[in-house]
């Protein structure tokens, strides 16, 4: 009597599909951060070949309970670790910037772009150019172009882009950012962050305009002691938005500041100084001397996940 041999059409498929990933990752075809991670996962295949054996005759369509399983452990030990190596300060790549600033700039335009990366703008103690520096994973790039029209306005663009779509593992990490901006030229600041902490000290420098949008971290925004000439009436200068963490903004004591607020789902009261700021109807927090203040400035602030505070600034 012939007794009927039992196939295993998964280990079949597990043997071909790991011969085939072998044969393209030895021609150099994946991307070297696919490779990296194929090279690293190997040991997950014997973990399916267990549970596979394990699941075979205990369980209905154990094979693919494996399979689904060990899918899910690659996933999960790929996204540990990419964010365990995210939080760690990298210094593999420095790139530099020193920008010269022609005489008679009416207005400087800012547009900042950053990922993974702790940010600092701050005035710069030279009035003539920009300097910045940045400090990082040999995964990131940063791209400077800076211009000049007829007009005596001037752009200057700033950003962090990962050339690689899938980067290696090791190289992994947070970056620095600090750029230090003129006190005596006019200027609309633009800001974009992935995941960092951002400092934004504007204190002493002619900000006319202040965009900033940061997904993850926390952000300190300290306001500067200045009325901007290109703002006529009620126009808001810009907004502040927050989406994973806490902003913090300080205000001079020689400023009268209007926010308008938008907490989303957060259910947190904003935090602020009842003897300087009334709480209006419509999330609205406005100084008390508004009305009669030389300098008024007007923000919006959006911060769905996170705590918004507002505190006197300690500088002018």
């Amino acid at each position: 009597m012939k007794i009927p041999r039992r196939t295993n059409l998964l280990f079949g498929l597990i043997g071909l599909a790991a011969a085939i990933v072998f044969l393209l990752s030895a021609l150099d075809v994946f991307p070297p951060g696919i490779a990296d991670l194929i090279n690293r996962s190997w040991p997950v295949v014997l973990v399916l070949f267990g549970l596979g054996i394990f699941l075979r005759d205990r369980v209905r369509l154990g094979g693919l309970i494996a399979l689904i399983i060990s899918g899910l452990l690659v996933g999960g030990m790929a996204a540990t670790a990419f964010s365990s190596r995210s939080t760690g300060q990298r210094t593999d790549y420095t790139a530099s910037i020193d920008q010269p600033i022609a005489a008679g700039i009416n207005l400087l335009r800012v547009s900042v772009q950053t990922l993974s990366t702790d940010v600092e703008i701050v005035r710069s103690l030279d009035a003539t150019s920009i300097k910045g520096e940045f400090v990082g994973s040999s995964e990131s790039l940063l791209q400077t172009t800076y211009s000049e029209g007829d007009d005596k306005t001037a752009n200057l663009n700033i950003t962090e882009t990962r050339p690689n779509q899938f980067p290696l593992l090791e190289r992994m990490g947070r970056g620095r950012f600090r750029l230090e901006l003129p006190a005596n030229v006019p200027m609309d600041v633009d800001f974009k962050g992935g995941d960092g902490t951002l400092s934004l000290n504007m204190s002493g420098l002619a900000l006319e305009r202040l965009n900033m949008d940061l997904v993850k971290g926390n952000a300190l925004v300290t306001l500067p002691a200045y009325q901007p000439l290109g703002t006529q009436g009620d126009a808001s200068l810009g907004t502040f938005v927050v989406r994973e963490g806490d902003i913090t903004v300080f205000v001079p004591q020689t400023v009268a500041a209007r926010f308008q607020l938008n907490r989303g789902g957060s259910g947190l009261d904003p935090k602020f100084s009842t003897v300087d700021f009334n709480y209006l109807v419509g999330d609205i927090l406005e100084a008390r001397n508004f009305d009669s203040a030389e300098i008024k400035l007007r923000y919006a602030i959006t911060a769905p996940r996170g705590q918004i505070s507002v505190e006197p600034s300690a500088t002018q």
